[in-house]
């Protein structure tokens, strides 16, 4: 099962982080929420305060399968201006460990230089602002190590692909099913 790595900021968009959270814990999933600030309680996009589980800087090293980046502009910002999350995130891109990011998240990676020669999505309107890869109009797109996503809506099955990609589409399914999802 993934070792996984949720980074959480003030203005990150809630439901994006915790769909994904639960639905990968559901699956079974260690995972790690590490809020990228001072203390590890982040306000989120709409007022929501998640408690994280450790502090950004409190991490000892990179032994995370998975880094999930959910998206809110307030949140993007922050965790593309820090250099330590851009490094982070082009050391796990170079060992073709995968990256999952979803609505305005697409424009960390892009700020960090992992979205050259690659596909992607992101919340509409947001590829305006991305200078390399080629945006796709799709709910979910997977390209080698990365999965990108659009936003709040397509979240489920943001998370469900993340699943299918670590496990096998049977266990995705189940979920699926576990969670009333059409």
């Amino acid at each position: 099962m993934p070792n996984t790595l949720v980074l959480v900021a003030d203005g990150s968009e809630e439901m994006e982080a915790i769909i994904t959270i639960d639905v990968l814990r559901r699956a079974g999933w260690d995972v790690t929420i590490a809020a990228v600030k001072a203390e590890c309680t982040i306000t989120a996009s709409r007022g929501v305060r998640i408690h994280a589980d450790v502090c950004f800087d409190e991490l000892e090293e990179n032994v995370f399968d998975l880094i999930v980046l959910p998206g809110g502009k307030g949140g993007t910002d922050i965790l593309s201006a820090k250099d330590t999350v851009r490094t982070l995130l082009q050391t796990h891109d170079a060992t073709k460990k995968t990256i999952a990011a979803i609505c305005a998240a697409p424009l960390i990676l892009d700020k960090a230089g992992i979205l050259r020669q690659r596909r992607y999505t992101c919340y509409p309107g947001l590829e305006e602002g991305i200078t390399e890869g080629q945006h796709c109009n799709e709910d979910v797109v997977e390209d080698e190590n990365l999965i990108t996503s659009q936003g709040p809506g397509t979240t489920f099955a943001f998370a469900l692909a993340i699943v299918e990609r670590f496990e096998d589409k049977k266990t995705a399914d189940a979920l699926r099913r576990q969670m009333i999802l059409a």
